[in-house]
């Protein structure tokens, strides 16, 4: 009984230790550049389809043979869709004078590869030229599996009576994965813009007294394929924004009345208040004191999105007690700073009125 009273104790501590963090955090929005950093000069837009189908697969099953007839199926139709998704979504940015899916192009369109020799960067320039285009976006390549599994199960249907009785079935369960590539190519600049993967997953399932039947039970499987194949080109198209995230910041609740007091402030949302309490914390005597409020200092700066007000009060945190969680700070706030002249040209070109 003493050894449990002794372990209650020990363990109450941990408790209370672990729940006293000498730090709070406070949310702060971003807007981050896009990955794909376009030449001002590309305005006009075509969208291709070089990729080519790799589906040889042999059944020895009818089941076998319907999944594999509903995969050649989609290596068709989710092309169309995935092109459809991303022509869709591009008509709805101010970036681009025009966007079109190029449809009069060589029978037999080449992939142009990741890495472009002198004659593709030439067959691609002579493509914009005739089309009016400033640079290609490629699908590069749709592939598609699908694997299945079947288990035993029971499920309803009516008898000769039309009562309704439980029966022996086969349940099925099919995922689909679904792998689009895509490349963007710039003539002038013979650079491959930008390459990416994208992966989506469809599960579905049915019961049916035979696989077969099992199979064909499975409802709207073909439009939920189509509707994620067209997804995976909208997804893409907005890859080409600026994109807005949420981040956490510590910062400093703890230390001195002032750190205590301006942590319920900023919980309340009384940043003045707590910019006030934290100044006045800058004298103080103690070192790391005075290093912390300039630290939390820095991190309101940067909530108000000023990155360079930001960066002086972070610099002397630094100086006055060189933290490594400081400096760790200095280089995100550096990092940061230094994309804000590629966000602002992105901003600048996404408010184009065409």
């Amino acid at each position: 009984m003493r050894y449990l009273s002794q372990f209650i104790i020990i363990y109450g501590i941990l408790l209370i230790f672990s729940g006293c963090s000498s730090t709070r955090q406070i949310t702060i929005n971003t807007i981050e550049p896009s990955p794909v950093d376009f030449s001002n000069q590309v305005k006009k837009i075509g969208i291709v389809n070089t990729s080519t189908s790799k589906l040889t697969k042999n059944y020895t099953t009818r089941l076998e043979q319907l999944i594999v007839l509903e995969e050649r199926w989609l290596a068709e139709k989710g092309t169309d869709a995935a092109l459809t998704g991303l022509f869709d979504e591009l008509l709805r940015e101010k970036r681009f004078e025009t966007v079109k899916i190029l449809a009069q192009l060589p029978d037999e369109m080449p992939n142009f590869g990741a890495n472009p020799d002198k004659e593709t960067w030439e067959l691609i320039a002579q493509i914009c030229k005739e089309n009016d285009i400033d640079a290609i976006f490629a699908l590069a390549s749709h592939e598609t599996a699908t694997s299945y599994s079947l288990k035993k199960a029971k499920m309803e249907q009516y008898d000769m009576l039309r009562e309704r009785i439980k029966v022996s079935a086969q349940e099925i369960t099919l995922e689909t994965l679904i792998e689009n590539g895509w490349r963007i190519y710039d003539p002038k600049l013979r650079k491959l813009i930008d390459e990416f993967t994208s992966n989506e997953q469809i599960v579905a399932s049915a019961k049916g007294v035979s696989p077969v039947e099992a199979l064909q039970a499975i409802d709207r499987r073909r439009e939920q394929l189509l509707e994620q194949s067209k997804r995976s080109g909208s997804s893409y198209a907005q890859r080409m924004q600026p994109q807005q995230f949420a981040i956490e910041r510590d910062y400093y609740a703890f230390g001195t009345e002032n750190f205590k007091v301006a942590s319920k402030n900023i919980q309340n949302g009384e940043y003045s208040e707590a910019e006030a309490l934290w100044e006045e914390e800058i004298a103080n005597p103690k070192a790391r004191i005075s290093s912390r409020a300039c630290y939390n200092l820095a991190v309101l700066k940067e909530f108000n999105h000023d990155l360079e007000g930001a960066l002086h009060w972070a610099n002397k945190s630094y100086q006055i007690n060189k933290d490594d969680t400081t400096l760790d700070y200095i280089m995100t706030l550096e990092g940061r700073q230094a994309q804000t002249d590629v966000l602002k040209a992105q901003l600048a070109e996404t408010a184009f009125d065409d």
